[in-house]
């Protein structure tokens, strides 16, 4: 089983992610423990989960999701964490949080399938 956080304060694309996860996990009989953060603040509080891969969007209330990134490298160096977001600009400094991959929105099972595979292969290698 897989733990993976989904940080998204819009309901919609909350949902349509996690619909494509439940989508991947039911075609390709993997298990996935999900949890949905509204917000960086509770993401970051939340120190019972340790996640093996987590969607970020940059555009949040409060704390955006690329200082949530930088405050998460300071306890998790090996989490992976894909972006998915509107904010393209923001793709560069990416790289500064090692992040996997950066997904514009809006998603589509495809891309994030894709993307996802991707990640499981190099969770399935360390």
């Amino acid at each position: 089983m897989f733990n993976i956080a989904i940080l998204e304060d819009d309901t919609n694309a909350a949902k349509m992610l996690l619909y494509i996860l439940n989508t991947y996990a039911s075609k390709n009989d993997v298990a996935f423990n999900t949890k949905v953060y509204t917000n960086a603040e509770l993401f970051l509080a939340d120190t019972k989960t340790s996640f093996d891969i987590a969607f970020m969007d940059v555009e949040l209330p409060g704390m955006n999701g690329m200082d949530a990134a930088f405050k998460l490298r300071e306890t998790d160096k090996h989490v992976i964490i894909i972006f998915v977001t509107n904010m393209a600009q923001y793709a560069v400094r990416g790289y500064e949080v090692n992040a996997l991959y950066y997904i514009i929105k809006p998603v589509n099972y495809q891309n994030v399938s894709f993307k996802l595979q991707k990640a499981l292969a190099l969770l399935a290698t360390n």
